[in-house]
């Protein structure tokens, strides 16, 4: 083996880094998001149990919840990759045998650090943009299949208020059909001319073109209760009655944003229109620092994984998934703390999201000193 000893970045370590790393850490970002997911298993259960929810819309569900895990789930995956291909390559002799060719641990570092940096480049662009446009069209989505199967949140026998702005009671209530029997409603959504309306049976339909949810009623009667005392009262009996509900456009449902949901511009925005609300404005400034943070996780993790991987001459390949979890828990119990300090004013908000990062990046350091390559 015949490597330049002088050379910084060589052609031959940057292939070699990338065969060793590669494959691992997209395999493990697969395998943690598929991990994270199954934490939401209860969660997707309910929707198709419950709510009757089309296993397509389960599926976009899926996808949306995995994406607002990556940033989370690629700095793990990448801590994963490096010390299962370094503790292999320090297990099999091969870091030393480059090492005795004169190639310094800095050397085979720095092509691991450039795939550190692009990696945290490509995190923190889906940070900034993908992720809020994943998260709010979950957001979305979850409010449009809520109004979509209201009749799935209803009880029988037991009034429910604020159902689209009604008072309701459904004797008997059959979710598959979205069917209610013996029905109460109370409608003061005019308040000048509110109704009290009762029906044997009531459906609810979706009307996609028209952006409503229709509750159709057969056999019933309207009462309609006049506020000024000489109004006169009304009573009709009616075999087919609609009412619409609305909800949005093509079915779907406005909702307001959440912080997760703002993408870059919409969030520094969202920062100068809060100055006024302090509490609102550190919440925002959490937000934004946090996807900074996470993403230069990436090259921290890259210089603990590649020194831990290197401690031993012996390799820690065996026990490289444990350590991996074991240092991906440290951290994010760390970072937890630490936000919930800046979000609560104890910390400044960058100090705070910042502080795991600049303690796990010393202890690389230290680690990077205790080999003597300084």
């Amino acid at each position: 083996m015949k490597v330049e000893k002088r050379s910084v970045l060589s052609w031959y370590l940057t292939k070699y880094m990338a065969v060793e790393i590669l494959g691992s850490f997209l395999m493990g970002t697969a395998i943690f998001l598929l991990i994270m997911l199954t934490f939401q298993a209860i969660r997707l259960s309910e929707f198709v149990v419950v709510h009757q929810v089309a296993m397509k819309d389960v599926g976009r569900i899926s996808f949306y919840l995995m994406l607002s895990f990556l940033p989370i789930a690629v700095p793990i995956a990448f801590l994963f990759s490096i010390l299962m291909g370094i503790s292999r390559a320090n297990t099999e002799g091969e870091i030393i045998a480059l090492q005795a060719n004169g190639i310094s641990l800095t050397q085979l570092f720095i092509p691991l650090g450039i795939f550190s940096v692009f990696v945290t480049l490509v995190t923190l662009y889906a940070s900034l943009y993908s992720v809020p446009q994943g998260n709010r069209k979950f957001e979305l989505l979850i409010e449009k299949l809520g109004n979509e199967r209201a009749v799935a949140a209803l009880k029988p026998g037991v009034f429910q208020e604020g159902f689209f702005g009604l008072v309701l009671f459904a004797e008997k209530i059959i979710p598959l059909k979205s069917e209610l029997k013996k029905v109460f409603i109370y409608d003061e959504r005019d308040e000048e001319n509110p109704l009290v309306i009762t029906a044997e049976a009531g459906v609810l339909r979706m009307v996609p073109e028209k952006g409503v949810l229709t509750l159709r009623l057969t056999q019933g009667t309207i009462f309609m209760d006049r506020k000024p005392p000489e109004g006169a009262q009304q009573k009709i009996d009616y075999d087919v009655y609609d009412i619409n509900l609305e909800i949005g456009e093509h079915g779907g449902s406005w909702r307001e944003y959440s912080p997760p949901s703002f993408n870059f511009k919409q969030l520094k925005t969202r920062l100068k229109e809060t100055i006024p609300d302090p509490p609102m404005h550190r919440k925002l400034e959490v937000e934004l620092h946090r996807r900074f943070s996470l993403s230069f996780a990436c090259i921290v993790f890259a210089v603990l994984g590649f020194f831990l991987g290197t401690m031993s001459h012996r390799g820690i390949r065996s026990t490289a998934i444990i350590l991996c979890l074991v240092v991906a828990l440290v951290y994010w119990l760390a970072y937890v703390g630490a936000n919930a300090l800046a979000l609560t004013g104890w910390m400044a908000p960058w100090a705070g999201v910042w502080a795991p990062n600049v303690a796990f990046g010393f202890l690389g350091l230290w680690m990077y000193r205790k080999q003597e390559l300084l």
